[in-house]
């Protein structure tokens, strides 16, 4: 269910120029998609100063950062970017959110999915993420409804057999609350937390931008989200 982030850097990789003579950005691109952050970040910044317009540079920077591990310089990067960005703002919530749920702020994280997912209803790894922020805010109802709408999104994900084995178990451990079954809650709260404990560390395994996410901004596909 919970996953590293998976930066598709082979997407873009093949129709980059070489670096003679390219630009800043296009260097910085280069490296970025080569996964090579501290050789990408100098790159990246001098192209941010010739050209703070340009919004993949934040989105770009905004990870290179968090790779790098200052958290709080990727949030700044990416607020940045939410002032002079129209086509990436999603993305960009999107990834402040990770920042804080790689943090540990998980209502800040909340919102920031919540941002995302209220300008892109079909951001399905916005949804999962939630959910992921809403189990560890014990926000369960919240996290069945994100989940319940991941699989929706994407119902072929190879994660959707734990998935699911969460939502029946967050389902049920509800049903024995009502009851006030304490037994049973705390029976569901064990077999739930084997599950859980078999997924790598949700802090880390948060879903990030991808270099594909941001190409399909250009060819979008519309998913209607079922009742």
């Amino acid at each position: 269910m919970l996953r590293r982030a998976a930066i598709v850097f082979a997407v873009l990789a093949a129709g980059l120029p070489a670096f003679g003579g390219s630009t800043f950005f296009q260097r910085g691109e280069a490296l970025f998609v080569q996964n090579q952050p501290r050789d990408a970040e100098p790159l990246l910044e001098s192209a941010l100063n010739d050209d703070p317009s340009n919004e993949k540079i934040y989105l770009y920077l905004g990870i290179v950062y968090q790779q790098l591990g200052d958290l709080d310089k990727a949030v700044d990067i990416l607020k940045r970017g939410l002032n002079v960005s129209t086509s990436y703002k999603d993305l960009m919530y999107y990834n402040i959110g990770n920042d804080m749920f790689a943090g540990k702020k998980f209502a800040l994280a909340e919102q920031m999915y919540s941002e995302a997912l209220g300008i892109n209803k079909n951001l399905a790894d916005g949804y999962l993420n939630r959910a992921n922020a809403r189990l560890q805010l014990q926000s369960y109802d919240g996290a069945v409804e994100d989940y319940t709408v991941f699989l929706q999104l994407q119902p072929q994900d190879p994660q959707r057999p734990r998935i699911e084995e969460v939502i029946r178990l967050l389902r049920q451990m509800k049903d024995a609350k009502l009851k006030q079954q304490e037994e049973e809650i705390a029976r569901q709260k064990a077999l739930m937390n084997d599950v859980l404990s078999s997924l790598n560390n949700a802090g880390d395994d948060t879903k990030n931008l991808s270099v594909e996410s941001i190409k399909a901004k250009n060819d979008p596909v519309n998913v209607d989200i079922k009742d």
